[in-house]
């Protein structure tokens, strides 16, 4: 909950640091709800840059790499991760021996629902702390400065 100190530090601090305090708000909330799961091998992290890419089918690892905007390093490892996990599988692409498709299992489709319900329970609850009229208003703001770098879809 915000006190006035907390409103008076936040309003010496640049919006850049607002935000990324928000977003560690947000991850440390998320983290700390998916360990309480049967699912507790995710993270933010496997949410954001594999799992939600692969909502519509499998794609090649080197198509998540492009989408996610890391590593190809930290993508194949948090795919490693998922294969052992039993989030993903990877196939051969028909269209090229050389490369690999990724898919979601059963387990991986259950996983994604839940990371969906996680968000909104999160950001409902968010709501709730600062009002429906101010949530509704951060929502159009953030979606204005980010126009330009809008993801395609979240899965």
């Amino acid at each position: 909950m915000s006190s006035p100190t907390h409103l008076a530090k936040a309003k010496s601090l640049p919006v850049a640091a607002l935000l990324g305090a928000a977003r560690e708000a947000f991850g440390a909330e998320f983290d700390a709800r998916i360990k309480a799961t049967n699912m507790s091998a995710l993270s933010l992290a496997h949410a954001h840059n594999v799992l939600r890419h692969l909502g519509n089918g499998p794609l090649r690892a080197s198509a998540i790499v492009s989408q996610c905007g890391v590593t190809k390093q930290a993508v194949s490892q948090q795919i490693a991760h998922l294969q052992r996990s039993g989030f993903v599988r990877a196939l051969p692409d028909p269209d090229d021996q050389r490369a690999r498709l990724i898919e979601l299992t059963e387990c991986g489709v259950a996983a994604q629902a839940m990371v969906k319900q996680l968000f909104a329970d999160i950001e409902r609850e968010w709501g709730e702390r600062i009002g429906k009229e101010h949530m509704a208003i951060l929502r159009d703001a953030l979606a204005t400065l980010g126009a330009d770098h809008m993801p395609e879809s979240c899965g």
